[in-house]
């Protein structure tokens, strides 16, 4: 088996982007006990002098000369641009070359949050109300905010946690109107997600494609808010992900064998966001139950971090696998759907 590992190059000083490289480390091994042969391709994603379609070109022509079965599609960003990096799994199927993960559409439907919100309330999944904000101008001088507080503000854009703190849930909504246009400059234009905020537990369901089709859900895993302070908000926010000094990166502690949570409906409802979002290989799944019991959808992610300490890949780990075990079925299914 001839593998193409593509991965996007890492802003330094950025965790969230670095992080690519643990990926890259991992599935390196993975590749190497499976005794495969691979060769690594970094998309930088164009410059001044370089335009991403440019670029995409000439790695196409080194992808020619390797000929690769299969593509590990590691891209997660475009010059730090969550929002263009499903292009390239778009590049992959044009030129006709299978890729790990899911397709360009699931992973650009799943990237922006305001358009995922449309799908999951289309299909009838149980997600949090929402509304968006895009611009004074876009949205009228009259903006009203058609939510009951608390509410969450999210960059539609962005992955990782990128641009959640605890800022980011307000209480007040006659306070957060007037913040609007200065979050959204903040963000750099991007629209944002108002979410109707559900104070309570949190779930994470990591979900693996076999070779005969059928979807696996892996255990299920909860992130418990350990010594947390009453009034701060209960939400895996940027510093939780990727703070390694901060207080909720210590105190936001992953655990299997929840108890007294409606495990089977939490994993039907991420089987249900698989299908309505045309998700493949293998996908994360993040949910919120509400203190009356009720199973909120929060995002379904195509394209989850596999890194060694990743959700995906300890949710792995406690079923029994092997790591390089889950990478060859990530690339089984790749090769079998071409």
């Amino acid at each position: 088996m001839k593998v193409a590992l593509f991965y996007n190059q890492p802003i330094t000083g950025k965790p969230d982007s670095e992080d690519v490289l643990d990926e890259v480390e991992l599935i390196i091994d993975a590749l190497d006990h499976l005794g495969y042969d691979y060769e690594t391709f970094i998309l930088d994603g164009g410059s001044q002098t370089c335009a991403l379609s440019e670029e995409l070109c000439l790695l196409l022509k080194q992808l020619k000369r390797h000929s690769p079965d299969v593509v590990f599609n590691l891209v997660e960003s475009v010059r730090d641009q969550q929002r263009y990096f499903p292009v390239v799994a778009s590049f992959f199927e044009i030129s006709g070359y299978p890729h790990t993960g899911s397709p360009f559409d699931a992973l650009q439907t799943t990237t922006d949050k305001i358009l995922a919100k449309s799908i999951l309330t289309a299909r009838g999944i149980p997600t949090p109300s929402w509304d968006q904000y895009r611009s004074n101008p876009a949205c009228g001088p009259d903006f009203r905010i058609a939510l009951n507080p608390p509410v969450i503000i999210k960059p539609a854009c962005e992955d990782a946690s990128v641009g959640i703190d605890d800022r980011s849930v307000f209480h007040d909504l006659a306070a957060l109107l007037p913040e609007l246009p200065e979050i959204y400059k903040r963000h750099k234009g991007q629209p944002l997600l108002i979410e109707q905020f559900i104070d309570g537990r949190e779930f994470n369901i990591s979900l693996l494609e076999h070779r005969d089709g059928t979807v696996e859900v892996l255990p299920v895993a909860e992130m418990v808010f350990e010594s947390w302070p009453e009034k701060k908000p209960r939400i895996v926010n940027y510093h939780a992900k990727w703070d390694k000094n901060s207080f909720e990166y210590h105190h936001t502690v992953r655990t299997f064998n929840p108890e007294n949570a409606p495990i089977e409906a939490i994993k039907e409802t991420a089987l249900d966001c698989w299908h309505a979002f045309n998700l493949r290989g293998y996908a994360r799944v993040d949910i919120r139950l509400s203190p009356e019991g009720k199973v909120y959808v929060i995002e379904a992610n195509a394209n989850p971090c596999i890194a060694s300490d990743s959700g995906f890949i300890m949710s792995a780990k406690e079923r029994g696998y092997k790591i390089q075990d889950v990478i060859k079925e990530m690339i089984d299914v790749a090769v079998q759907k071409r």
